[in-house]
């Protein structure tokens, strides 16, 4: 099978120079829904409690870290603001053995789990009648956080990492829900009901940042730093830990692109520089009715792109016994050793490696017309987050030929023949194809293309 790769001349002659793929990350691409999953929560009581008791303290561990950093480097808050998402997720909790924070996180999580409030959301939705999209779970989180954060803050009183007299609750939301309202409502009517409620309430939240930011009188307020970056975690923690959660659910992937065409338009003008670049000819080698590309010792498979709306679904607790970095028993275990039945669960992995792989091929219908086929690299354990540890040599006898572009200058398209001379020694072999733009037909073909390649070899 003959494959397309449509490049400028800049990135032309660096795959030439070192005859290697750089493998990108999806959200080094143009389509910021690349790789979508759609994740939701679904889990019994032990499920549930785990998580919320991750979210108190990953919330906490936030919050001292904040203070901690105040504390030692004063105003100097960069580094910390940058993490903001980075660190939002204590996935290991059980791994801290006897340490001192460990019998901190026991002592939230034990008050933070017997609260009313907390143990109503838990009994809701352990039935596991209802799918909670991300924007349910985050709702989920907005209506226990208030307790949470007054948890954090007493917890840091009694570090001495806040003073005893400093009031925590100078701004409080309380969410006005009844569980036994919802519990009588049809899906759609669940979910337009959270949306108001938290709507409004995420406004009410952000107006109080608003006023505090505004109101000249708090600067002198030696609590007005600290007051600020609690009303932050209460608007944006739960969102940014249920981001997070979403991410780390799948391993990384990286992808490199190709097209069953040469003479797409607007892929000349979107990857080409406006079609003043070039469009690299390769060709797999099929072997059992799948096509490969050779990288040394390595081959890996090229698979066309699924153009659908057809939406690839997880459900997040089922993910978490995949993880390789995590203590699975420990993060689907609940209060006094409740285990999660998703733990026993075997019938699930089989669709974990489906939909891992499978969403690194998925794209709307909207991207059609680029025809594309991918090589894909996995990374379960993390061989290739370094982007050198990704830019892999393939087999030069894969690549086959070069399409100039319809406004491929004369210079640029000597230079590439030079550079092809140095790698190959000979291009006698090589093809050569322009470009041109059929005025009748409206459409760009492409023809093959006679060179003195002897005498260019010569020069």
């Amino acid at each position: 099978m003959r494959l397309y790769r449509y490049r400028t001349i800049k990135n032309a002659l660096l795959e030439l120079e070192n005859g290697t793929f750089y493998f990108a990350e999806p959200k080094e691409l143009n389509d910021p829904i690349e790789g979508y999953v759609k994740i939701f929560w679904q889990g019994d009581k032990a499920a549930w409690q785990e998580l919320l008791k991750n979210f108190v303290c990953s919330l906490f561990y936030k919050l001292q870290t904040y203070l901690l950093m105040e504390q030692n480097l004063g105003g100097r808050r960069k580094n910390y603001n940058q993490d903001y998402k980075n660190q939002a997720v204590i996935m290991n909790l059980h791994l801290l053995g006897t340490s001192s924070l460990n019998k901190i996180f026991n002592r939230l999580t034990e008050e933070f789990l017997s609260k009313n409030s907390v143990q109503e959301v838990v009994n809701f939705y352990s039935s596991g009648k209802f799918k909670c999209s991300g924007k349910e779970t985050e709702f989920i989180l907005q209506s226990v956080i208030d307790y949470a954060c007054h948890l954090c803050v007493k917890e840091c009183k009694s570090l001495s990492l806040i003073k005893n007299d400093f009031d925590e609750n100078f701004f409080d939301v309380a969410y006005e829900i009844s569980f036994e309202e919802l519990k009588n409502l049809s899906d759609n009517e669940r979910k337009q009901k959270i949306d108001e409620i938290e709507n409004f309430n995420s406004d009410a939240m952000e107006s109080g940042l608003m006023a505090l930011k505004l109101n000249q009188r708090n600067i002198t307020d030696s609590n007005y730093e600290l007051k600020q970056q609690i009303l932050n975690l209460k608007i944006f923690f739960p969102r940014i830990y249920v981001e997070h959660l979403k991410e780390i659910i799948y391993p990384a992937g990286y992808i490199v692109c190709f097209s069953e065409t040469p003479t797409n338009s607007a892929m000349w003008g979107n990857y080409s520089d406006n079609h003043a670049g070039i469009c690299f000819i390769y060709e797999t080698e099929h072997y059992l009715g799948r096509e490969f590309i050779n990288f040394g010792k390595k081959s890996l498979e090229v698979k066309s792109i699924k153009y659908d709306e057809q939406i690839i679904e997880q459900n997040f607790f089922d993910a978490l016994s995949h993880l390789n970095f995590l203590n699975v028993e420990g993060s689907l275990t609940g209060l006094k050793g409740l285990k999660s039945s998703k733990f026993n669960e075997s019938d699930i992995a089989d669709k974990y490696d489906n939909i891992y792989c499978e969403k690194f091929y998925r794209k709307t219908f909207d991207w059609y017309h680029e025809k594309e086929y991918r090589i894909f690299l996995p990374d379960k354990f993390q061989h290739y987050t370094n982007k050198f540890s990704r830019t892999l040599k393939y087999d030069l006898k894969t690549l086959k030929g070069i399409i100039f572009g319809l406004r491929t200058t004369l210079e640029d398209k000597l230079e590439l023949i030079q550079k092809l001379i140095r790698l190959r020694k000979s291009v006698n072999d090589f093809e050569f194809y322009q470009a041109e733009f059929d005025d009748d037909m409206q459409k760009i073909y492409v023809r093959e293309k006679f060179l003195l390649v002897k005498s260019l070899e010569e020069l």
